[in-house]
């Protein structure tokens, strides 16, 4: 009975030893977005990473590197010279698309964590998608529609997830930040979402809620007028508005952008929007899966319509670094 006590007690301490010896790493902000990542809020921003206590420590780095899903990273690990501690200090400047990762020794055991990714910036800057019901709008140009009476249309941040509180526009505000009493202000409105049935120039201003001393207006540029109206077209149906998603991948990505899948062996029609409604990229016979070169598109956030030869539309965000 005392030999099978011990030996309870000595298994005890060597799984106890075991477990301690493989790490995982932690942070204050870990996982709010997407499993084993991190964002920062600017370039001056910090953040902790921590693992157990143990013996020893080594943090090592990888560069991010666009790849399709399945794909091997091989940009080699480089050991952080002085990174020798239980915590590791990364910033928004140095660190941004890099993944991390330590190996640890306790007792006679080595172990490392596996890796995660400080995947560039939260809060990016605000984008307004409309939401049209299919055959209730016409576009004018510069960011103008018709919209038939009756029709509702949805407008909504295009980053939503980052975004926490929201002053609607429905004309030009008086000033920025708002200015308690400002007529433009629609009340009681202040979530991602607003829904216009009514004739107005809208936009927004909004604060982050994962850096909440971050707040940042949409720009005139890319408010949107809305014209309601009895328009002769308001009989008609107008497939331009049919919203959808595609696959698309890596996003956010640094220059190369995949739009389906390759099995798909479809040709579309592809153009990518800015924030100001202006076509920036445009290509006539896509064919999914075929790899698009966006080094030329200078940071920010944009919007991907694809058409199908049959016909269908699909609408994506992403955003380019």
């Amino acid at each position: 009975m005392k030999k099978i006590f011990l030996f309870t007690i000595m298994l005890l301490v060597f799984l106890t030893k075991v477990q301690a010896c493989v790490p995982t790493i932690t942070s204050p902000r870990m996982n709010v977005f997407s499993q084993n990542s991190i964002l920062f809020c600017d370039n001056d921003d910090t953040e902790v990473l921590s693992t157990q206590v143990c013996d020893s420590y080594q943090w090592y780095k990888q560069q991010w590197a666009a790849l399709p899903p399945g794909v091997p990273n091989t940009n080699p690990w480089i050991p952080i010279n002085g990174a020798n501690a239980q915590t590791l200090t990364i910033n928004g400047t140095d660190d941004l698309l890099y993944y991390f990762k330590v190996v640890v020794v306790q007792g006679a055991c080595s172990a490392e964590s596996q890796a995660i990714l400080a995947d560039g910036y939260a809060f990016g800057l605000p984008i307004m998608i409309a939401n049209f019901e299919p055959g209730t709008a016409q576009y004018l140009g510069n960011q103008t529609y018709n919209v038939c009476n009756g029709a509702s249309v949805v407008l909504e941040n295009g980053f939503d997830q980052v975004y926490g509180l929201h002053t609607w526009y429905k004309c030009i505000p008086i000033d920025i930040p708002p200015v308690q009493g400002d007529p433009c202000i629609i009340p009681n409105e202040n979530g991602d979402t607003y829904t216009a049935t009514t004739t107005g120039f809208y936009g927004f201003w909004a604060c982050t809620s994962y850096c909440p001393d971050i707040c940042l207006f949409l720009g005139l540029p890319a408010f949107i007028q809305l014209n309601f109206g009895e328009w002769s077209f308001c009989s008609l149906s107008n497939p331009e508005f049919g919203s959808n998603n595609i696959k698309l991948y890596p996003n956010p990505t640094t220059q190369i952008l995949f739009v389906g899948n390759q099995s798909d062996n479809q040709k579309t029609l592809l153009k990518i929007i800015d924030m100001s409604g202006k076509v920036v990229f445009l290509k006539s016979e896509y064919h999914y899966g075929e790899p698009i070169d966006l080094s030329m598109l200078e940071t920010g956030n944009y919007l991907l319509v694809s058409e199908t030869v049959d016909g269908k539309i699909f609408r994506n965000k992403f955003v380019k670094k």
